[in-house]
């Protein structure tokens, strides 16, 4: 799933001249929106952060003094939202959502002072679907399901209704504006007779220097109905997956082709203006929209290749091809560099090898190394490569050097004969990816040590290596050191398929034998 983006309004330029301390509320404007701009520039870092925290601090204290003011609580809301992001790794569930619950408060406020603000909509919205996606992840809130639920079904609603704003507003402008240069030749000279009058010396005429807090929204393009489309299909794909009912799953998947479509009328709309030498923005504009409709149907065809094998038992072929086709595109045709794309190709992959793995595990059968053995084998050594690909722009994302330090491990307990003959450099390899994991951040506390630790233990276990357990105990203990304890392990071990039983219980027994479960 791709990135939450905060939608914004086109914000006014600050003043030039600086106030040494903020009183007013222009002033606190002013400040908020500077300090904003700088963690714009700095994109990333401690620096952005530092910035953002800042502008958070001006808009709570600018609205402190106008509550009146949408534009200024619904920035506030915004610079929150772009904060969760700020959240190192290894941030506890409950932490994000606080964040995200802030930044929901501070929409929902802008949308009292002014209900038809369709950017404060949109980014409630968005952080409603990542309000869910936190639930989803916790363990500490009572009925974290249904609340998630009801959060995804109110973003879906909200969702609908700024595309039904945008498109109106869409259609009414362009309407207007052919009626308007019907009318332009008969205006010309009252408006050159105008614009003389006003150019003459007049002290009225003089340019204001106030501060003003109203925003300058941009109109509504092809384009951003599109992102509003998309962003109402990724919300939908992800209620669809957590539906029980396979039937409103489906019809709810079926929604969100139905918005996909949309999507793609929109985007031939755009494609058919004809581009001339000084369209770079619009080029780049109209390749964006494609890798971005590739990216959020490539998502939904492989979530509902996953929610048919959950309700069926049977691999749909068709609906993980389809999937990988539209990752390919990307790839091929349009970005070669795209993290997104790469490891959604690679989580593709390997989901649709572990539902062949598992379709034979309920049959009780053994793969076959000629058959459906070759098959797995084939897909886990694509998303291999897509995961590497992926890895050599980003070198240091954990989620990808997790992902090859579990699939690394996956392919090694495979019952094949090839997997058999490079099970050591796949072992080997999963401790090289897990302990850069925990390089990167010693402070995550729920994948890095552990997979490296299972690694370890399965190279004594598994491939012969002697003294490698007590590896796997020595790494344990740091784990346990900075935080880690048997109740942690636990919950991970039932989430996680390529730990060996044998391993959980291995280190049950070293250290957590004497805790209740």
């Amino acid at each position: 799933m791709g990135k939450f983006n905060p939608k914004r309004s086109q914000k006014p330029k600050a003043p030039s001249k600086k106030k040494k301390e903020p009183e007013t509320f222009d002033e606190f404007m002013e400040e908020a929106i500077q300090f904003e701009e700088q963690g714009e520039r700095y994109g990333t870092g401690d620096r952005a952060e530092r910035n953002y925290e800042r502008a958070a601090d001006m808009y709570g204290k600018a609205f402190s003094l106008n509550e009146k003011d949408a534009d200024c609580v619904y920035n506030w809301g915004r610079v929150l939202f772009l904060l969760v992001d700020f959240l190192p790794s290894h941030a506890e569930p409950e932490e994000k959502l606080k964040r995200v619950d802030q930044s929901i408060e501070k929409f929902r406020k802008a949308l009292e002072l002014e209900a038809n603000k369709t950017d404060a909509q949109f980014n409630l919205a968005q952080a409603l679907h990542q309000r869910s996606e936190i639930l989803q992840e916790t363990t500490e809130i009572d009925d974290a399901y249904r609340a998630s639920a009801v959060s995804l079904q109110e973003a879906i609603s909200i969702f609908d209704n700024v595309y039904n704003l945008q498109e109106k507003e869409y259609l009414e402008l362009n309407t207007n504006d052919d009626d308007t240069s019907n009318k332009d030749e008969e205006e010309h000279t009252i408006s050159t007779n105008d614009s003389q009058k006003e150019n003459e010396p007049n002290a009225t005429n003089e340019p204001s220097q106030e501060f003003t807090t109203v925003t300058k929204v941009e109109p509504t393009t092809p384009y951003s109905l599109i992102e509003t489309l998309l962003a109402t299909v990724e919300t939908m794909s992800t209620m669809a997956s957590m539906l029980a009912s396979f039937p409103a799953s489906m019809d709810l998947f079926s929604r969100a082709k139905a918005k996909l479509a949309l999507a793609e009328k929109w985007f031939a709309q755009a494609s058919s203006v004809t581009l001339d030498d000084n369209s770079l923005e619009e080029e780049k504009k109209r390749k964006n929209a494609r890798i971005q409709i590739n990216l959020k149907e490539a998502s939904m065809y492989a979530a509902m290749a996953d929610r048919s094998f959950l309700a069926s038992g049977n691999v749909d072929n068709a609906l993980f091809e389809k999937s990988i086709e539209r990752l390919n595109e990307i790839i091929d045709d349009y970005d070669p560099r795209n993290v997104e794309a790469l490891c959604d190709r690679g989580d593709t992959f390997t989901s649709y090898g572990q539902s062949i793995i598992e379709v034979a595990n309920k049959k009780h059968l053994p793969l076959v190394p000629e058959k459906d053995g070759k098959e797995v084998w084939q897909l886990f050594a694509s998303a291999t490569k897509s995961f590497q690909a992926a890895l050599s722009i980003e070198s240091k994302n954990l989620r990808i050097l997790n992902k090859m330090g579990d699939l690394s491990l996956f392919r090694a307990r495979l019952d094949l004969p090839i997997a058999k003959r490079n099970q050591l450099q796949l072992l080997k390899n999963a401790v090289f990816y897990f302990r850069h994991a925990v390089e990167v951040d010693k402070e995550v506390l729920t994948s890095g040590y552990l997979g490296w630790a299972m690694s370890e233990w399965a190279l004594e276990e598994w491939a012969q290596v002697d003294n490698k357990k007590e590896d796997a105990l020595k790494i344990i203990r740091v784990w346990i050191k900075r935080g880690g304890n048997g109740s942690l392990f636990r919950n991970l071990a039932e989430d996680n398929e390529s730990w060996d039983e044998d391993f959980v219980e291995f280190i049950i027994e070293n250290f957590f034998d004497d805790e209740s479960e």
